[in-house]
């Protein structure tokens, strides 16, 4: 049977990092709404490693600025896994505009959870 909230259309393990936990529950439960597996949430680069080095997932949502540093280190093991992500970040556009997170996508805070959601099924599809 299908249904009219957009399950059928997606399915993946998504890691999520975010460090303020109103917003990470907000991205869990529009993923989880969304028909995805979370992974996490975490809030912090070790946490993350730390789940990276027994989970594989399909795609990331990354906050930027964690209380302990940038995610860098986490885009970069993404990024050697071949996992893509998607940025949430307040730092505008020169953030994808050159550097390591060149190309991706930031989503910007507050986040726009339905582009979001449409940005994932992207990475996925």
């Amino acid at each position: 049977m299908s249904s009219d909230d957009g399950r059928d259309q997606a399915t993946g393990r998504i890691l999520v990092v975010e460090d303020e936990f109103f917003i990470a529950m907000e991205i869990e439960r529009a993923l989880t709404k969304g028909g995805f597996e979370v992974l996490g949430p975490v809030g912090s680069i070790e946490d993350a490693l730390q789940l990276l080095h027994r989970e594989q997932p399909d795609a990331a949502v990354l906050d930027v600025t964690l209380r302990d540093g940038r995610v860098t280190p986490v885009a970069v093991l993404l990024r050697s896994q071949g996992v893509p992500f998607v940025l949430t970040s307040a730092e505008g556009r020169q953030l994808t505009e050159s550097g390591f997170f060149k190309g991706a996508t930031n989503l910007g805070k507050p986040t726009d959870i339905p582009r979001m959601i449409g940005e994932i099924r992207r990475l996925l599809s």
